[in-house]
């Protein structure tokens, strides 16, 4: 297939120039995170770099928009991102974020959060500075992951300048919440700082929303050329699981009459939900052993326990849901996981700066480490996945209900599928940034990885993968910067086929191609024309559940649109559109070429404005709010088509000395839509609900 573009424009991360003596604090402190500080990032380089001299699509979000566009959960947090199309609903197994068409993956301070797919620890805004995102394939500085890209927390960190704050949070689904964080120096080379929360709430289905979290941390710098951060985490979380409606009952019913209730539950709330306890501990360290040689290190360890149970209705393919002719008793089967897993991981670099004539060069030398190591038992009633999975022979729960759903009592369930799964992949990478008398910008990038995992003792996997990266950007005025650039991925890919045969890495490539314009300070518009084709793709086997097959291409092309404005008085606006057409692009067994890859909206559209005004009296009224638009979705069958939405999100806050009052809002109109509803066996299937209307009220105390 020929190469076809996409188009970004997009801001992030605007804010006044630091000047140089600032900058090069920044640097000093900066670790290998997605991080800006005025109009530098080190999201793509891995080096502070200013965003005008990266050939790379980056949008940064900071905790006081979190906080202003009523995020809860990560996802949350990229809903105004260009080409980003996170989960609607709440799914207490994870957060799930697609960008340009593929599964952005999960990193927190420069380091993967998890190096598989894990139920359970989803991570805290109120941990994070600020979240960024970088666009498109990214394996040459991160290893592993897909072509969709990097989302990126930073954790909040030690200041050597005493502040903090504490609040309370009031808000829709029984939420009461506070929170806490203070921070300052503890002696003259050391700073230490305390987050904590504990929250009781419930879902929009009534299950359990709780955590209790505990996040100490210390900085201990003993001299202008060392920083060390030891960052620790204690979460424990009770969590629901997702609910779902018969589609024939919803937005296929024939009449209101025969609609379910919009947050119908087929679980059991004695039985559904998921209980968690992660713990971690992060070590970051900069030192620079001369001028223009600087080391960088960030490793972290991480154990979580969960436990997860769900009741869920019987759509298997080929079956009715229901239990009896008149379609109101809902055929019921429970999934169980219990799993132990811990993860160690480790990223070390070296920078050296040198120039050769008119040519200025940052090379980056480093090397990282992944270790996963996973222990699960699981359990299937046999109707749900008899010949697929071993199955408890026990029985299915029953049916319930849809228009008087009562709960059904104890619930007879076993563990019949045990696993213990270890991997780990080593990681070599080396980096040019070349800079020619300053206006002409080249990044080059190479990276060898090694990817090894077994399963129940047995080796499954043994992979190695070389990946390219190239870009340039010019400075063709003073405020216009066009750029290029060619990116790649790496995906290992455990097990094989049914007949034995192992499965090859999953790899991608990315063409960009776009400018960024920054008009004057406190403006930044990027355009950007992205192109990605993914092989040896993973699908199942339409004729044999038991098997899977690899082969065929997907891609994604599409067009990105982001602006960002922060002017005087505080007013910040910004505006973003995308377009992303992900198709199949060669056919396999289980894939028809030019099918629509499933849950991808093709068009993304938003716009948030926020503004401050000072009142005489000595307080400060701030307000905003914005829209956002999400486009239809096909499902995996490419047989049904869920609706597009527009949504409002709203805030007004008041602020006097060191209190501040807000109340917040998300979906303000209170839409009733379904994140996501598919076929599986016509006229069948289900709906998830998506989240309905959040509404947080807040009082904070500064100091």
């Amino acid at each position: 297939m020929s190469m076809t573009c996409a188009l970004a424009f997009q801001a992030s991360g605007v804010a006044q120039e630091a000047d140089e003596a600032a900058a090069s604090q920044d640097e000093e402190a900066a670790m290998d995170t997605v991080f800006v500080t005025g109009t530098r990032a080190v999201a793509a380089t891995k080096t502070l770099t200013p965003l005008t001299e990266v050939p790379q699509s980056i949008s940064v979000i900071t905790d006081d928009e979190f906080r202003e566009r009523a995020a809860v959960d990560l996802q949350d947090v990229y809903r105004y991102s260009a080409g980003v199309a996170p989960a609607q609903s709440v799914d207490s197994r994870g957060d799930f974020v697609n960008a340009r068409g593929f599964e952005a993956a999960q990193y927190l301070d420069g380091l993967k959060r998890m190096p598989d797919f894990i139920y359970g620890a989803r991570l805290e805004n109120y941990t994070l500075e600020r979240a960024e995102v970088l666009r498109g394939p990214s394996s040459v500085l991160y290893g592993a992951g897909g072509p969709g890209g990097v989302l990126n927390g930073a954790s909040k960190t030690p200041k050597f300048e005493y502040g903090g704050e504490a609040g309370v949070v009031v808000g829709t689904d029984s939420r009461l919440q506070f929170q806490g964080d203070i921070t300052g120096p503890l002696t003259d080379q050391l700073a230490g700082r305390l987050v904590v929360l504990a929250r009781d709430g419930e879902t929009q289905w009534g299950t359990p929303d709780d955590r209790v979290l505990i996040n100490p941390s210390l900085t201990w710098a003993p001299g202008p050329d060392t920083e060390i951060t030891l960052i620790g985490l204690y979460q424990e979380d009770q969590n629901g699981s997702l609910g779902y409606v018969p589609l024939s009952k919803s937005i296929n019913a024939g009449s209101e009459a025969e609609k379910v209730d919009f947050n119908f539950y087929q679980g059991e709330p004695g039985f559904n939900g998921m209980d968690t306890t992660y713990t971690s501990g992060s070590l970051l360290v900069t030192h620079k052993f001369a001028p223009n040689i600087t080391f960088r290190s960030a490793s972290r360890y991480s154990d979580m326990d969960s436990d997860y149970k769900e009741i869920y209705g019987d759509f298997s393919d080929g079956v009715t849901p229901f239990a009896d002719p008149e379609e109101t008793l809902l055929q019921r089967e429970f999934y169980v996981n219990d799993e132990q897993s811990e993860v160690i991981n480790t990223d070390n670099n070296v920078l050296v700066e040198l120039t050769t004539g008119a040519f200025e060069h940052e090379v980056l030398v480093g090397v990282d480490y992944i270790w996963f190591d996973q222990s699960k038992a699981e359990g299937f009633s046999c109707d749900g996945f008899e010949g697929l999975f071993g199955c408890y022979v026990g029985g299915s729960p029953p049916p319930i209900d849809i228009y008087n759903p009562q709960p059904g009592g104890d619930i007879d369930y076993g563990y019949t599928n045990f696993l213990e799964y270890n991997s780990s992949q080593l990681g070599f990478y080396a980096q040019d940034q070349i800079t020619y008398n300053d206006w002409l910008h080249v990044l080059l990038g190479v990276r060898h990885d090694t990817a090894e995992s077994e399963r129940n003792g047995v080796d499954e996997l043994d992979q190695d993968q070389v990946s390219f990266r190239g870009g340039v950007i010019a400075d063709v005025t003073e405020t216009l910067s066009p750029y290029f650039s060619y990116s790649e991925s790496f995906l290992p890919v455990p097990g094989g086929d049914f007949f034995g045969n192992p499965f090859e890495p999953r790899t991608a490539r990315q063409y960009e191609v776009g400018a960024k314009w920054e008009p004057q300070s406190g403006m930044l518009f990027t355009l950007a024309l992205f192109d990605i084709e993914e092989s040896n793709y993973v699908s199942q086997d339409p004729e044999n559940i038991q098997n899977f097959l690899q082969g065929g291409e997907v891609g994604s092309q599409g067009v990105e649109l982001e602006a960002v404005i922060r002017m005087p008085e505080d007013f910040d606006f910004m505006a973003s559109y995308s377009y992303t057409e992900a198709e199949v692009l060669s056919s396999s067994q289980s894939l028809a070429e030019g099918d629509r890859i499933a849950d991808i909206p093709e068009h993304l559209a938003s716009v948030w404005t926020t503004k401050s005004f000072q009142l005489d009296n000595g307080w400060t009224l701030r307000a905003g709010g914005g829209v956002r638009y999400i486009g239809d979705k096909i499902d995996t069958a490419q047989a049904f088509v869920t609706p597009s939405v527009t949504l409002v999100d709203a805030m007004v806050s008041a602020s006097y000395g060191n209190w501040l009052v807000s109340v917040n809002s998300s979906n303000l109109l209170n839409e009733k839509y379904y994140a996501t509803c598919g076929l599986s066996s016509a006229p069948y299937g289900y709906c998830v609900a998506a989240k309905d209307r959040t509404v947080l009220a807040s009082v904070t105390r500064r100091f």
